[in-house]
């Protein structure tokens, strides 16, 4: 009998090799799929429920607390005020409608009605013409309104935006919205009528 070559020798050793490594390789496949289903689950339970439960936490929570409604409260005269003067004798006539949200404040209000009149027109006789021609300018006179009534009905006082529009750090379009509506005291005045002649 001939003896093997170590050359035909060789690939019976490899044989055995062979399955071992595509067993390792079986393994670190296996291992790995585990780790992205592990994974995959673990952000399902943690992350894919999270925002239904937010979005119930909100439903339960805007159910919970009411949707205030908005009062509207007319002043029945029109102001009509002398102006200060620039160029010549100008005046102001305006309507004023108040809107609150807290309707305790509508008794509190007819209460303090002469008192709140003879401020604005205070308040407005006191202005230039120049002052109220533009949006900003209609702006200021009214939170400097809302805060002479406020005063009047004994409401903390809240900063204004627009005050700091006036100086120049906000522009006019930011200052008239917000960022949360004011739910004490006056929320804001609508001008039913603004004449300057």
């Amino acid at each position: 009998m001939a003896k093997p070559s170590p050359v035909q020798a060789a690939p019976a050793e490899d044989a055995p090799a062979a399955p071992v490594k595509s067993k390792k390789r079986l393994i670190i496949i296996i291992v790995l799929l585990l780790l992205i289903a592990g994974g995959g689950a673990g952000w399902y339970f943690t992350q894919g429920h999270a925002p239904e439960e937010v979005s119930k936490d909100a439903k339960n929570k805007a159910k919970a607390a009411p949707v205030l409604q908005p009062k509207y409260i007319p002043l029945d005269e029109k102001f009509t005020v002398n102006l200060q003067q620039e160029e010549g004798d100008r005046y102001l006539q305006v309507g004023i409608t108040l809107k609150i949200f807290d309707t305790k404040m509508e008794e509190a209000i007819k209460t303090a009605m002469p008192e709140i009149r003879s401020k604005l027109l205070l308040l407005l006789s006191s202005k230039m013409p120049s002052e109220l021609v533009s949006v900003t300018g209609k702006q200021i006179l009214v939170q400097q309104m809302i805060a002479e009534i406020d005063r009047i009905l004994g409401v903390p006082a809240i900063p204004s935006p627009v005050a700091a529009s006036a100086v120049g750090s906000h522009s006019a379009e930011h200052a008239a919205t917000p960022a949360q509506p004011k739910t004490t005291g006056v929320a804001d005045i609508l001008f039913s009528d603004f004449i300057i002649q």
